[in-house]
């Protein structure tokens, strides 16, 4: 059940009723027990919320709101106060309540979802699904979705605006244009020479590539194109044929690390877009030739190809089987060449050890000049025994440094002795004949798949009345009707009598572009009364997938077959299996525990150096764990307390630990702990933080909202907020204390500050800590991985931090571990909350009187037949508030 508590503004000024419309019993109730803080002059009001003047009006959302929270502070004996004047007895309490219970149950009934607009993801999706076209995403200018009630799908935030339907009308063209392009006119030919030359080649710094004299020398094989030498100054003016002729030679000498290569040296030749990322594997590129270069002559040879050039793209160059290469599928060093440099190459390793990379900044020639100086110094301590522990001690460091130390090393050297592929001269010449781009002949695959017109279809007639009832029916989620294909036929007749000389997919890109626009594509649930099979089959896809209805769902609404409990339920199951099922995870999860904020939070950098990835990492734990909790049907007091979750290294700085790889692993501990669940989650300690400080309030009202089910209201405009005192002299607890001396603050207050206090261990991004920091004008370097146990930098220990805190029912907690216990033990709380999320996410509504009672019968249910979390996703959707329209 819902409850809010009563404090100031929450109500809306002169929101009245007039006592002689009530039963004795209830008029009496507010006279004695209400008037003495909501009725009088506006000077005397608590929380602007006057029972005494004359006005009441159910048929007002208004009222209706202000006595559903009523009847929820005075249920749960948050009204009147403790300190009141008068206190009604328990059978007045219950008198009054089954009075405004029947009032309630009749003017806030089940249901009252308003017709909803696909958001953001979900539009993407259906488009996806629509056109069988995967890469579709909405352009950056497409307006945000907004939040209400906590999610992003609920109706009342969906508004069609005039920025967003200018969107809409700029797919659709698009769409149809990708679909049903115009017939493709090539330009002439219009041959020309181009000479390349080797100063003009280019690649990224420390790539691998060079130039060195008159030659670009190529020294890498790394899987990136930034490994590559890449034409600056040449890229194909049209989409053609052209000649590519190649000059190359190979350089070995007898200082070289390496031994003398016999066989011959792998020279591929690939072609990308002018400007496109650098860093793509090469298996993502289109190659276009390879040449084979003796390795037995400096003189090497020359090689000639003939290949197709889109518009815009430049040629790259790349030694394929250097020694300096990648593993398959990946773009950064292998682990074969880095042992084979650190272990076989001993000075090197120890005077890189010695060194700890080298000079920020410095360049590759200037860092293997110190490596060569200090192993001719001849004072390189050769028999530590560190230098037996490539890779996995100092392998990655010296490779994934931030000088890239081993491949700046090895660079260098080949640059110098070899061995290396020389490019000597290149020339172009063509285009010979031009040819259709890329895109064009996508636009031309995707065309003649969507349209799929069969060899009998001889009139454009048929065809037409075939393609638009199946694009129809697809595109509205449900059989197209007669009256609405004949809308459509007309409108592609229309246009074929007013433009004879156009092609039919003319007429049909006017028609796509129209049901893009169509309401019954835009919007789900549009119909009265209750929901039919299809708007059924939609809000669960929606609910659980993100995306449209498959045909199996489509096929049992035709045959009226989702009304059926047992068939719904198997439907549920059958979605919750399907790797779709990871859209609701990734956007349930990301809203419910705040994990889309993650990305625009930059940490101080006092308390350690945070990166993209790291960001990513907490995503991933919080999306897997709450995954695992689905498939595996958990109990529900996992969420609380599982004891286990997934990690991977870049987790290692804030949990601890000696994770290895970038790959998430499942890790187990001990239940009890500070660790794991809800509470124990970075990323939400991180989400209600500001990367900066910590703040009890903001948690606690957190913890209120999405895990008790208590949302607090807005605190009073004219009441500043407390801010934490960096300085340290006085703690977070002690303004607080001073915060809860004002009455009508503390009546909140005591409820949100000590489900704040206990989570203070955690800092700003889900690090434990036992002290609150002190930053002094030297604070700037990260703390050290030992955090508050010693001092970083310029950051001294603070004062100790106090977690004790005492819930309002008396429960004492000492820290987090204790608040884990209370919640496993009142797990309903948590249980009615999560389904109330769960409903609002499906159903796109804020629940009413009526939707609350039925998820407190259903959270009664799921805790009393301990039910896991998929059976509990499954009750909500057979429950009548999911069924309700």
């Amino acid at each position: 059940m819902k409850i809010f508590h009563w404090c100031h503004s929450i109500w809306l000024s002169a929101i009245v009723l007039s006592a002689d419309t009530l039963p004795r019993s209830a008029s009496t109730f507010i006279e004695q027990h209400c008037f003495e803080c909501h009725e009088g002059s506006d000077d005397s009001l608590k929380g602007d919320v006057n029972l005494g003047q004359a006005s009441f009006d159910w048929s007002s959302p208004e009222i209706v709101d202000l006595w559903t929270t009523i009847h929820d502070v005075v249920g749960s004996s948050d009204m009147p106060p403790s300190d009141a004047g008068s206190f009604p007895g328990t059978q007045e309490r219950d008198e009054f309540l089954a009075w405004l219970k029947e009032k309630l149950t009749r003017h806030a009934p089940v249901g009252g979802t308003l017709p909803r607009r696909l958001n953001r993801v979900e539009y993407e999706n259906t488009i996806r699904d629509l056109f069988g076209y995967p890469e579709f995403e909405v352009p950056p200018s497409f307006p945000s979705d907004t939040s209400k009630h906590g999610f992003d799908n609920v109706a009342s935030g969906m508004l069609l605006s005039p920025p967003l339907l200018a969107q809409y009308l700029e797919i659709a063209t698009a769409i149809a244009d990708e679909f049903l392009p115009q017939p493709i006119s090539l330009p002439k030919a219009e041959p020309r020479d181009y000479s390349i030359p080797m100063s003009e080649l280019s690649t990224d710094a420390g790539g691998g590539g060079s130039q060195r004299g008159s030659v670009f020398r190529l020294v890498s094989s790394r899987n990136m194109a930034s490994g590559a030498g890449w034409t600056s100054s040449f890229e194909a003016p049209v989409s053609g044929v052209y000649r590519v002729q190649i000059d190359a030679n190979t350089f070995q000498s007898d200082r070289m690390f390496y031994d003398q290569r016999k066989v011959p040296f792998k020279l591929a030749v690939y072609a990308r877009q002018n400007g496109e990322q650098k860093y793509a594997r090469f298996s993502d590129l289109r190659k276009i030739g390879e040449f084979k270069v003796s390795a037995e002559s400096s003189e090497g040879g020359f090689g000639i190809l003939e290949a197709e050039l889109f518009q815009g793209e430049v040629l790259g160059f790349r030694w394929a089987d250097g020694p300096v290469f990648s593993d398959p599928g990946r773009i950064d060093l292998s682990h074969d060449f880095i042992d084979d440099r650190l272990l076989n190459d001993r000075p090197f390793y120890a005077a890189a050890i010695q060194l700890n990379g080298g000079k920020r900044g410095s360049s590759q020639a200037e860092f293997y000049e110190a490596i060569r100086d200090l192993i001719e110094s001849g004072q390189l301590d050769l028999s530590n025994p560190d230098l037996d522990k490539a890779p996995a001690i100092y392998g990655g460091g010296l490779f994934n440094g931030p000088h890239n130390w081993c491949q700046s090393y090895a660079h260098e050297e080949m640059y110098r002795f070899g061995p290396a592929l020389d490019i000597v001269r290149v020339s172009v010449s063509g285009p010979s004949r031009t040819v259709s781009s890329q895109r064009e002949r996508a636009r031309m695959v995707r065309s003649k798949a969507f349209l799929n017109r069969r060899s009998d279809e001889v009139s454009d007639l048929v065809f037409t009345e075939r393609f638009l009832r199946g694009f129809l029916s697809k595109a509205f989620r449900r059989p197209v009707s007669s009256l609405q294909l004949d809308k459509y036929l007309d409108l592609v007749r229309a246009h074929r009598e007013s433009f004879p000389d156009k092609r039919i997919e003319d007429a049909l890109h006017l028609a796509i572009r129209k049901a893009l626009l169509s309401s019954r594509f835009l919007f789900r649930e549009l119909g009265s009364g209750s929901l039919d099979g299809f708007e059924l089959a939609s809000r669960l896809s929606y609910f659980l997938t993100s995306a449209p209805p498959d045909d199996r769902l489509i096929s049992l609404a035709v045959k009226g077959k989702l009304s059926d409990p047992m068939t719904l339920k198997n439907e549920a199951y059958r979605l919750l299996r399907l790797p779709q099922r990871r859209a609701f995870v990734r956007h349930f999860t990301g809203q419910w525990l705040g994990t889309r904020k993650l990305m625009d939070i930059m940490p101080d950098p006092r308390l350690l150096k945070f990166y993209g990835p790291d960001r990513q990492a907490m995503i991933n734990e919080t999306e897997l764990f709450f995954e695992e909790m689905l498939v595996e049907n958990h109990s529900l007091e996992h969420f609380i307390d599982p004891g286990f979750s997934f990690r991977n290294q870049n987790l290692n700085k804030i949990y601890g630990g000696e994770i290895t790889g970038n790959k998430m692993q499942r890790v187990t501990f001990p239940k009890g702990g500070k660790q794991g669940g809800l509470l124990g989650l970075a990323s939400i300690m991180m989400a209600t933080a500001n990367g900066v400080d910590t703040h009890p309030v903001h948690r606690g009202v957190w913890l209120l909202e999405n895990v008790l089910g208590q949302p607090t209201p807005p605190p009073p405009a004219d009441v500043p907020s407390v801010a934490p005192d960096t300085s340290g002299t006085i703690t977070m607890r002690e303004k607080m204390l001073a915060h809860q001396a004002d009455a009508s603050c503390a009546r909140c207050h005591t409820k949100i500050d000590p489900l704040g206090f206990v989570m203070e261990h955690y800092d700003p991004v889900g690090r434990w800590r036992e002290y609150y920091p002190v930053y002094t004008e030297l604070a700037s370097a990260p703390l050290k991985e030992e955090f508050y146990a010693s001092q970083g930098e310029g950051t001294q220990k603070g004062r100790h931090i106090d977690t004790m805190a005492v819930m309002p029912d008396g429960t004492v907690l000492k820290d987090v571990t204790d608040l884990k216990a209370y919640l496993v033990t009142n797990i309903d709380l948590f249980v009615e909350c999560l389904a109330e999320k769960l409903l609002i996410y499906g159903t796109g509504r804020p629940l009413s009187f009526g939707d609350q009672r039925i998820v407190h019968a259903l959270s009664q249910q799921i805790t009393g037949n301990k039910l896991g979390f998929q059976d509990m996703i499954v009750s909500v959707i057979l429950s009548d508030s999911f069924l309700s329209r």
